[in-house]
């Protein structure tokens, strides 16, 4: 469909009409008209054919003479111009590409992190574009739709803005693009239930994410890190990769209990969510704290359930005024869990300062085997 803005005028007139009207009034000469403006003949005859553009200098004394704004003749010979000149130089489609790419995909940052090749010419974005997107004719209205869809529903918090939705889109493109390049074995939703009921013992065990994620892997769910976009403030995802699962983690505050609590609420979306009328779920979980989506409740409280929060903070709410390392470590050993999931518990309730949020925590990517982490060759 045509947009209003993109209608062109059957005819547009130049300054040069509107100067033979006001002539015609005064019944003035082109030579006359040369004299009062201090010009050539030549010079004017070219105006009034609209062969010359009306300079400032010369819009100033149109406005003496005729008793108009100067503005009014730079506005006249603009739009003339333009009209002339409706066909697009290559330049100013190639700008118009870029507008229409930079407002729905932060290239800048896809073409650091190796996701696209980046590019000097049209043809060049243009084969990018359609590669990335899997496309055979360019047409950001298919993102437009998407973000539309009843399957993009990401909240609107204060990190909130158009670019946020789109980009998260297209961090979600580049996830399904790579969840492509893992093979796992059937997916096996019963054998997924019983591993996720015992996710807290990986949480204690040596190479215990290691060991986690191959028997994830065994189960039939795709796993694999994916870092962020800028301004989509994304933790993790899950949505099917055809007939299997796959649940991503961005190591967008890559600590030990940030992961664990962000894979258990992925699988929990995995086995109680995703379906034919969903999709997929982008989380930015921090927005999702205080979610009223029953969908983001239940995964917070089963991502909960089965790392012991409850149980944490029962065992430890006597000890609370005078905390020390070696209460935490016996909860610890106690419940079967990390202790770094006792802190981030604890300071997420505002039990402790979140000063403490470190302890026994250290670079989560440290631990996840190097196949885990996605990175383009």
């Amino acid at each position: 469909m045509i947009k209003l803005n993109q209608l062109k005028p059957a005819k547009q007139f130049g300054p040069g009409h509107f100067i033979k009207e006001q002539m015609d009034i005064r019944e003035w000469t082109q030579t006359d008209l040369a004299d009062i403006l201090g010009v050539t003949l030549k010079h004017v005859n070219k105006i009034l054919n609209d062969k010359q553009s009306i300079s400032l200098e010369m819009a100033k004394i149109l406005g003496e003479v005729f008793d108009t704004d100067a503005k009014y003749w730079i506005n006249l010979d603009t739009s003339y111009r333009l009209w002339l000149d409706q066909t697009k130089s290559e330049k100013e489609v190639f700008a118009e590409m870029k507008a229409d790419a930079f407002e729905r995909m932060p290239i800048k940052d896809m073409v650091n992190k190796g996701w696209i090749q980046s590019f000097k010419t049209k043809s060049e974005m243009e084969a990018v574009i359609l590669d990335f997107w899997g496309w055979d004719k360019l047409n950001f209205g298919e993102l437009d739709k998407l973000i539309e869809s009843e399957f993009c529903l990401t909240r609107k918090s204060e990190a909130f803005s158009q670019f946020n939705e789109y980009y998260k889109i297209t961090w979600y493109q580049m996830a399904k693009v790579v969840s492509k390049s893992y093979s796992v074995p059937k997916y096996n939703k019963k054998a997924l239930t019983e591993l996720y009921n015992r996710i807290n013992e990986f949480t204690i065990e040596d190479n215990g994410i290691s060991n986690f994620l191959k028997k994830l892997q065994d189960v039939g769910v795709i796993f694999f890190v994916l870092p962020h976009l800028q301004k989509t403030y994304l933790d993790g995802a899950a949505f099917f990769n055809e007939k299997n699962p796959v649940v991503v983690y961005t190591g967008r505050y890559k600590r030990i209990d940030n992961f664990w609590f962000t894979i258990a609420h992925e699988i929990a979306h995995v086995l109680k969510h995703l379906d034919s009328k969903k999709h997929f779920i982008l989380d930015n979980l921090k927005d999702k704290e205080d979610s009223q989506d029953p969908r983001e409740v239940e995964a917070n409280d089963l991502a909960g359930d089965k790392l012991k929060h409850n149980e944490i903070l029962e065992y430890l709410e006597p000890h609370l005024n005078y905390l020390t390392t070696d209460k935490v470590e016996e909860c610890s050993e106690e419940l079967t869990i990390h202790p770094s999931v006792i802190i981030g518990k604890l300071a997420k309730e505002d039990k402790v300062s979140y000063r403490h949020i470190h302890l026994y925590n250290s670079n989560v990517l440290d631990e996840i085997p190097i196949e885990y982490q996605w990175t383009k060759n």
